[in-house]
């Protein structure tokens, strides 16, 4: 397996790649606003026949870092791929963000617990920019 940056702040770094990225995240977040926009980044984790496994993106404004979107294929979940995703992202962050936030579905224990186990801490925004049905969660860099 390995990790691939396709999208970095508008500049496009893997053509095929990010295509797909977004094909895939439209049939899977179905029904979701389009995330693919300009201060955006966006990874993949590709397996050994170059076939996308995992992908996530994060934005950036104003010193925060949001993660926005992230999946792992079903039949590769519980191997760690989910906290790799983190911390790509966290490792991002670094260079330019103060904050790193993002949410859950209040269902999904599984995203929750790695959020936590990488240090994130749940807290209740002043406005809920993922929808009121969300547990929202915040790590502070430095």
């Amino acid at each position: 397996m390995r990790t691939k940056k396709v999208f970095s702040h508008g500049k496009t770094l893997d053509a095929r790649l990010y295509e797909l990225v977004q094909i895939m995240d439209k049939n899977i977040f179905f029904g979701c606003a389009n995330e693919f926009k300009v201060n955006r980044e966006w990874w993949v984790i590709l397996n050994d026949a170059n076939k996308i496994i995992a992908y996530c993106g994060s934005i950036y404004t104003e010193g925060i870092c949001i993660y926005i979107r992230a999946w792992v294929r079903k039949d590769n979940r519980g191997k760690g791929l989910q906290k790799k995703l983190i911390n790509i992202r966290y490792k991002a962050a670094l260079k330019n963000s103060h904050t790193v936030i993002t949410y859950t579905t209040k269902d999904n224990y599984p995203s929750a617990n790695n959020l936590i186990s990488q240090g994130f801490k749940l807290y209740f925004p002043e406005y809920a920019y993922g929808g009121k049905e969300m547990l929202y969660w915040i790590k502070n860099i430095g």
